[in-house]
């Protein structure tokens, strides 16, 4: 079903856009794939979709090996996303499912903490994936769970510096490349330009060089990795509750949202489960 839906699609692209939505395609399924930092893995994917209900902050039929650079993204467990909307940290808003990891009734798994690809396999487990900001009613109601005890948190927020992201329009990739990747294989996953002083977006105004983000800081002053991926840090740089980008590779509390089409594709491959 999923492969249909991305022929179907490229099918109806313009040539122009042919490169980059495939490129995009990569990032959801389990086939080659190019993430993060620059390095290149091969990702082989979780072998088949399964409903076992096992309970893994790191899941070992999927999931990504820093030692080795090898990853498998996770399909969708039947019972885990059936289970979603029954564990402590749920909450609810314009009809989507919304977990927040620091308020698990689990101790462990309150106080966890993934790097981003990690976080998106264990909510993509349950149907689910990071966090993405449409709108600032949505943002609004979200910055209502964060306390003094959140620091951080990821989202699904992402940087388009892999292949396929050299078009034109993208650049320059500080200002355009920016966009939502639980929300698939559209244009309007791209965020606004992040220099806009008319559209949403809340990305602060400082950091630790005290530049506006995203500033690229980790690679550019300390020769480390590109900061491809979007977390928001509660008043970190004493800037309140603001968006920064930040090296994949870090480690944060997460907040997992439904995913209509992790849903369906659930719902289809396991008929004899309800999900919610």
């Amino acid at each position: 079903m999923r492969i249909l839906l991305i022929l179907s699609l490229a099918l109806t692209l313009h040539q122009t856009n042919a490169q980059f939505f495939n490129a995009l395609a990569n990032l959801f399924r389990p086939v080659t794939n190019i993430f993060g930092g620059g390095n290149r893995f091969v990702d082989d994917g979780t072998q088949k979709p399964k409903a076992d209900g096992r309970e893994e902050l790191f899941p070992s039929d999927c999931g990504r090996e820093p030692g080795s650079g090898t990853g498998k993204l996770c399909f969708p467990d039947g019972l885990l996303c059936q289970e979603r909307v029954n564990r402590g940290g749920v909450q609810r808003f314009g009809g989507h499912t919304y977990w927040f990891s620091w308020l698990d009734n689990d101790s462990s798994v309150r106080n966890a903490k993934w790097d981003w690809f990690n976080a998106r396999n264990y909510c993509r487990k349950r149907c689910m994936d990071l966090v993405s900001f449409e709108t600032k009613q949505e943002y609004d109601w979200v910055k209502g769970f964060i306390n003094g005890n959140v620091p951080y948190f990821w989202t699904s927020g992402r940087l388009c510096d892999f292949d396929g992201c050299d078009r034109p329009d993208f650049f320059p990739k500080n200002i355009n490349g920016w966009f939502w990747s639980a929300n698939q294989f559209t244009v309007s996953t791209f965020l606004s330009p992040t220099n806009s002083n008319s559209a949403f977006h809340d990305w602060s105004q400082t950091g630790g060089a005290q530049r506006p983000q995203p500033d690229n800081r980790e690679q550019v002053q300390q020769g480390g990795e590109s900061e491809s991926c979007m977390a928001v840090l509660n008043n970190f740089y004493g800037d309140g509750i603001k968006w920064h980008d930040v090296a994949c590779h870090h480690e944060k509390p997460i907040i997992c949202e439904d995913v209509e089409g992790h849903l369906n594709f659930a719902r289809q491959t396991f008929p004899n489960i309800r999900i919610p």
